[in-house]
């Protein structure tokens, strides 16, 4: 029987290809960060800038899933939380109802700024990717436990999203110190990947009943591969030749600068949708009753002598259907930061940020207070500290600027407590990092 969340469960995985990358958060506090008008439209630059390829890469990954959560010691090694010399409260006490796994990537492929201190222009070009998979708390008890219980193993789910991104923004003063600032997003969807399904799974000491569905959108540059009986294979995906949908979004941005240091913005960015073609359409269903047998778990091997479940592929086989344009909304931020300049020493600055990220699967919250060093125009160091969904918070960045040459390189995570297993550190608990760099010229 549990060869059923098995199937589900690979499918989502070979679903994770890879993934819109959030904001910089540490770059809200630095002084000389040219793309800062990425988390708040409104800003405008002194210099003009120019990023080819490597003007900003963002590398996100996030997990309400812990280390701890998986593997524990056992003996001389590690094990699963599926062994069966952990007990199941033990492992089922570090799952929550819904477990997210999530990567989130984008790479700057060009951007100009054109700005002279008063008004600005951005022109960019950006591939972006989100991916995002949940898995249910009953699905892993189910696998772990077994027994004579009811499972509802519903939201087991993947979804991936590839897409062109070429934006227009334009922010300049409309009043001393007030200035207000708008980004336009052209979206290209080049591939697109949902699945979904439910199962309630009804375990006897001699009998097991299940009902499940699943459904299955696939647009873009995907192709699956059929069965010989005409079924989508979900374990033969390869590249398609169309696009998946076209969409738009919008950023917008005020900003105030007082006379006294104190500097104010708010923003939402990322604010739009996209509408998809679903060039594939499947649905899986199955009622099953099985009689008779076992299930048990031996190691990290799920063990039965169901016949029947040889077939359950098959039970569960996707049916093409009709394909219906889907219009669905951009995951989007919003953001609102004070910074104060000291007034013994400018050079110095403290700082708060709030972030709102909402997403049809993952919503998180981010508050952090920073401080920043710019001693010269050629150097700004900020480190910063806070607290949100995933737990305690950090972030570092440093910028530099090398005659007309900017570079950039920092970190936001969410880490939390953390372990070591043979010297290399891990994250016990849930996490989030994302690494970012950047390279751009500037004139």
């Amino acid at each position: 029987m549990k060869r059923i969340h098995i199937i589900f469960l690979s499918a989502a995985l070979l679903l994770s290809l890879s993934a819109s990358a959030q904001s910089f958060r540490s770059g809200y506090f630095l002084d000389n960060y040219v793309y800062g008008y990425r988390i708040n439209p409104a800003q405008v630059n002194d210099r003009t800038h120019l990023g080819i390829a490597l003007g900003n890469i963002d590398l996100q990954n996030t997990s309400t899933l812990g280390v701890s959560s998986l593997l524990y010691p056992y003996g001389h090694g590690l094990v699963t939380g599926l062994n069966k010399n952990i007990p199941a409260d033990k492992f089922l006490a570090g799952l929550s109802q819904n477990n997210y796994i999530a990567l989130d990537e984008s790479i700057n492929l060009f951007a100009l700024g054109i700005a002279n201190g008063k008004r600005m222009h951005t022109i960019e070009i950006n591939v972006r990717a989100m991916n995002t998979e949940n898995i249910p708390y009953d699905l892993l008890a189910f696998i772990k436990k077994g027994g004579t219980s009811a499972y509802e193993i519903n939201g087991l789910s993947a979804d991936v999203t590839a897409l062109a991104d070429v934006s227009y923004g334009f922010s300049t003063y409309i009043l001393d110190g007030l200035s207000f600032g708008a980004r336009l997003h052209f979206l290209v969807g080049l591939a697109n990947v949902n699945l979904d399904s439910k199962a309630r799974v009804q375990l006897a000491e001699d009998r097991a009943l299940l009902a499940g569905e699943a459904a299955l959108k696939a647009s873009g540059l995907i192709s699956i591969g059929k069965t010989e009986t005409g079924d989508y294979d979900l374990g033969s995906i390869g590249l398609g030749k169309e696009m998946g949908g076209y969409g738009g979004s919008i950023d917008l941005g005020v900003e105030y600068k007082s006379d006294f240091g104190l500097d104010a913005m708010i923003s939402v960015t990322d604010l739009g949708m996209i509408s998809w073609a679903n060039q594939i359409s499947a649905n899986a269903s199955a009622m099953v009753d099985f009689s008779g047998g076992t299930i048990g778990l031996e190691g990290n091997t799920v063990t039965t002598d169901f016949e029947d479940l040889l077939n359950l592929e098959k039970m569960f086989a996707f049916k093409q259907g009709n394909g219906e344009r889907e219009m669905r909304m951009m995951p989007f931020n919003v953001a609102a930061g004070v910074r104060y300049f000291m007034p013994f020493y400018d050079k110095l600055s403290v700082g708060v940020l709030g972030t709102y990220h909402k997403a049809a699967y993952t919503s998180w919250w981010d508050a952090r207070a920073g401080l920043t060093l710019s001693p010269a125009r050629l150097i700004s160091l900020t480190g910063n500290v806070g607290y949100g969904t995933f737990g305690p918070t950090w972030g570092a960045a440093l910028n530099l600027h090398l005659g007309p040459i900017n570079l950039l390189a920092g970190v936001d995570s969410y880490i939390g407590k953390l372990g070591r297993f043979s010297g290399i550190p891990f994250p016990v608990g849930p996490f989030m990092e994302n690494a970012h760099i950047g390279l751009s010229l500037t004139f």
